[in-house]
């Protein structure tokens, strides 16, 4: 019993930590794009840089509260093993 309690901490581990890892991807490469939008200076004219920036920096900050939420959760999981 113990056994099957320690397996089934570990893959909620593992499964914690894979959520981790989504957001940190996320968030680096949508940093990425801001870093890179910020940088470059041509634009087409029907598309604003500032709106761009807001928009992935929006898109962030939702993922984080997101991935945010679902790791709580499996932290509870896990507490609750």
């Amino acid at each position: 019993m113990k056994e099957e309690k320690e397996k089934l901490k570990n893959i909620k581990d593992l499964e914690y930590n894979h959520l981790l890892n989504k957001q940190n991807v996320f968030v680096i490469v949508s940093a990425t794009a801001v870093i890179s939008i910020v940088l470059t200076n041509d634009f087409p004219e029907n598309l604003s840089k500032w709106n761009l920036v807001l928009t992935s920096i929006l898109a962030i900050i939702l993922s984080l509260l997101y991935y945010g939420k679902k790791l709580e959760n499996k932290t509870k999981e896990i507490q609750n093993l």
